[in-house]
């Protein structure tokens, strides 16, 4: 044997050293040896190796190693990581000449074993390099010819090269990326190499906090809760409310993972461990943390501004102003009270709904009581309570017993009664009486109004009332607890008085036998509606009294012909009213000569002038009822009447008549009525007038002319009926010049 087989002989020894022979394992690939191509294998994978040439066979990997059946192929099995190989001849040939030697070329490519871990941070570039994850030999990487990269969901990153680049890598591209190897043409063994690296994405923490916002009552214990994620893990830290990070502390209890973290407290204290606690996450790539948010729950507290808001004689309302409610919702309010007239009673409490006011009821009335207010909540109830003192209102008096009402007068009624009996221990006493009354007048009944008086006394005047009205009364009684149960109802009426006197008594002469009276009710009926009136009418002589008569009308009459009257005689009328109870004073009376009133006397004409004229007249006694007096003229030369006023009202006893003729004689008369007309019953006077005055020169001449210098004379000519006495002035003034003389008589 040459000395070239040898080394290859011992070569293969070795290689089978390391790899390993097995017969008994079945094989993963079939590879021929001797058809001229090389062999890739691949590790940890049985190789059934078979001779091209088909005769029994001989294999040899350096030296002989088989004897075999011809075509049975030889096992090689590779199980021990390789990373360079620089190439093994294996060979088969027939014994015994070993005439027919053929081999091959094997070479081994296997994954990198253990597997490669590529670190990366978040937002930088990731670079892949197919060699690094799979081992080759260098003189087996010319059969190569194919690589592909996949990322870790299976998606083709780089279809034909070595390396590939991956730029602001995320967190969640981490994982296992895959370089498949794939051998060219002309090459036996396995088709391909499957290498991978585990990609791990370095990147910050984030602190989440699950639970914000924590209550929990005092005395009890809270686990808080923050959870975090980032790589490499993070170290985490908790800090207390005030800021001081918390250590190995009693009662606080740090349990951390990968992810999660808690902080345990015990025997939670109410203020000091409430507030804000931060749970902090740091790596090398930055920094994160989160707040939670604890309350410490506690008894609420107490109420402010306690007030009572009303009184009754068996109740007590109350209002204040809540307080904090120590980080839980207030559950209700209880009410607590001692009342001191009881002392023998314990101490009593109501329960309310959550609000900001109460009514305690049930209570005894006209009692102290002694109240506490305390708000509750999950944890508990205040402490310490708001207290307020305060009285319930006695109970108001029973009713008392009307005993008389008496009518005084016409505007009085006095009621008098009998005070209830009154238990000092519910009831405090009366302090004063009220006296209601409604009153009805069937006269008139809108004057007639309700009213009411207060006494301090069980008697009392009612005055101010309405004369003859019905009155109805109660009484009640009032103490500090209000006014009491009214008593049984009591009527009375007041007096009645007589009428006052009718008003606007008024008398008419209708005929020489008969008279119209009229009249209006009185302003005051005494108290009672008018039943009737009554009218009295005599006839007098002078001052005598000759009969006396009377007659009565219906309350809804206010006038009366009085009929069959005297002619010419003096009749004197009165009226009264009557109410049923009484007759009222009689109405201003009235004297009416019945008939043609009598002639006014002693009619005289004085101030005569030539146009004017003042006409006076007397009554004569008795003139009886006069309407009216009627003037009339005329000249004496004629028989026709002029009426210079048809109505000239009775009380005017004088006249100016005017619009007359100078130096003219007339007769002028006057004439009364008194409903009857009687025009030739006249009282008359004659007189002239005066002759109207005048002014004249010299000769008689009414204009004159002089030189200046010289001195003229005016001569006035007065008429009949003027006095003697002449006053001069000059046209346009009040006076004569200076130089002037009058003279006259």
């Amino acid at each position: 044997m040459a000395l070239s087989q040898k080394v290859i002989l011992l070569a293969a020894l070795i290689l089978c050293q390391f790899y390993g022979l097995a017969t008994s394992q079945p094989c993963l690939y079939n590879f021929t040896i001797g058809n001229g191509q090389p062999v890739i294998i691949t590790q940890s994978a049985p190789v059934c190796l078979i001779c091209f040439n088909t005769a029994n066979t001989t294999w040899i990997v350096g030296v002989v190693v088989s004897n075999g059946t011809a075509g049975a192929p030889y096992i090689l099995n590779v199980m021990s990581p390789v990373t360079t190989l620089s190439g093994v001849q294996v060979g088969c040939y027939s014994l015994p000449e070993a005439t027919d030697l053929v081999s091959s070329l094997v070479y081994v490519a296997t994954p990198v074993v253990p597997q490669v871990v590529t670190y990366v941070n978040e937002t930088e570039t990731l670079n892949l390099d197919c060699t690094k994850v799979v081992t080759v030999s260098d003189a087996a990487l010319a059969f190569f010819n194919v690589y592909s990269w996949f990322s870790p969901v299976g998606s083709t990153i780089s279809p034909s090269s070595k390396t590939a680049s991956l730029s602001s890598i995320s967190r969640t591209a981490a994982g296992n990326y895959t370089c498949v190897t794939r051998l060219g043409t002309n090459v036996n063994g396995v088709t391909s190499v499957t290498g991978s690296t585990l990609v791990v994405v370095f990147y910050p923490p984030t602190v989440l906090s699950p639970q914000p916002t924590v209550y929990m009552a005092q005395g009890r214990s809270i686990q808080l809760n923050c959870t975090f994620n980032g790589l490499p893990a993070p170290a985490v830290t908790w800090t207390y409310p005030n800021g001081s990070v918390i250590s190995s502390w009693p009662r606080f209890t740090i349990q951390t993972t990968s992810t999660s973290s808690s902080l345990t407290i015990t025997s939670l204290v109410g203020g000091g461990d409430t507030g804000t606690y931060n749970c902090t996450a740091s790596n090398f790539r930055g920094m994160s943390s989160n707040t939670v948010q604890l309350f410490v729950q506690v008894p609420p507290d107490p109420p402010s501004n306690l007030i009572v808001t009303s009184v009754g004689n068996s109740s007590i309302s109350l209002s204040w102003t809540n307080g904090f409610d120590g980080f839980s919702p207030f559950s209700n309010v209880v009410i607590s009270y001692e009342v001191d007239r009881y002392p023998q009673d314990d101490t009593r409490s109501q329960t309310f709904p959550m609000g900001t006011s109460a009514t305690l009821v049930g209570l005894y009335p006209y009692s102290n009581y002694t109240i506490h207010v305390r708000l509750t909540n999950a944890v508990g109830f205040t402490s310490n309570p708001t207290n307020i003192t305060t009285t319930t209102l006695s109970l108001r008096p029973m009713a008392p017993t009307i005993t008389s009402v008496v009518a005084v007068n016409s505007t009085q009624l006095t009621i008098m009664w009998i005070s209830p009996s009154i238990n000092s221990t519910t009831t405090a006493p009366v302090t004063s009486w009220t006296v209601l009354y409604s009153c009805y007048s069937p006269w008139n009944p809108s004057s007639c109004p309700s009213g009411s008086i207060t006494s301090s006394s069980p008697s009392s005047p009612i005055t101010g009332l309405k004369k003859g009205s019905s009155y109805t009364f109660v009484v009640f009684g009032v103490n500090s607890g209000g006014g009491g149960d009214v008593s049984l109802l009591a009527t009375n009426q007041t007096l009645v008085d007589p009428p006052t006197a009718i008003v606007g008594l008024d008398a008419a002469v209708m005929t020489t036998s008969s008279v119209l009276l009229t009249w209006s009710p009185p302003s005051d009926n005494g108290g009672q509606n008018i039943s009737y009136y009554v009218i009295q009418y005599v006839i007098l002589d002078g001052s005598n009294l000759i009969n006396m008569m009377n007659t009565t009308t219906m309350a809804t009459q206010t006038q009366i012909l009085l009929s069959g009257l005297t002619e010419n005689s003096l009749y004197l009328f009165s009226v009264a009213a009557s109410n049923g109870y009484a007759v009222g004073m009689t109405s201003s009376q009235i004297k009416l000569l019945v008939g043609y009133p009598i002639k006014p006397a002693n009619v005289m004409a004085s101030g005569i002038t030539d146009t004017y004229v003042n006409i006076t007249w007397q009554l004569q006694s008795p003139a009886g009822f006069i309407d009216y007096f009627i003037l009339s003229y005329r000249q004496e030369s004629s028989q026709t009447w002029t009426i210079a006023v048809p109505q000239i009202f009775n009380g005017t006893l004088t006249y100016m008549l005017t619009g007359l003729s100078a130096n003219t004689t007339y007769v002028v008369g006057v004439a009364t009525k008194n409903g009857l007309v009687n025009p030739s019953n006249y009282t008359t006077v004659t007189f002239t007038t005066a002759v109207t005055p005048s002014v004249s020169g010299s000769g008689g001449s009414t204009s004159t002319s002089v030189t200046t210098g010289t001195s003229f004379t005016l001569t006035c000519n007065v008429g009949t009926g003027y006095t003697n006495l002449v006053i001069w002035s000059k046209v346009g003034s009040t006076s004569l010049p200076s130089s002037a003389m009058a003279n006259g008589n």
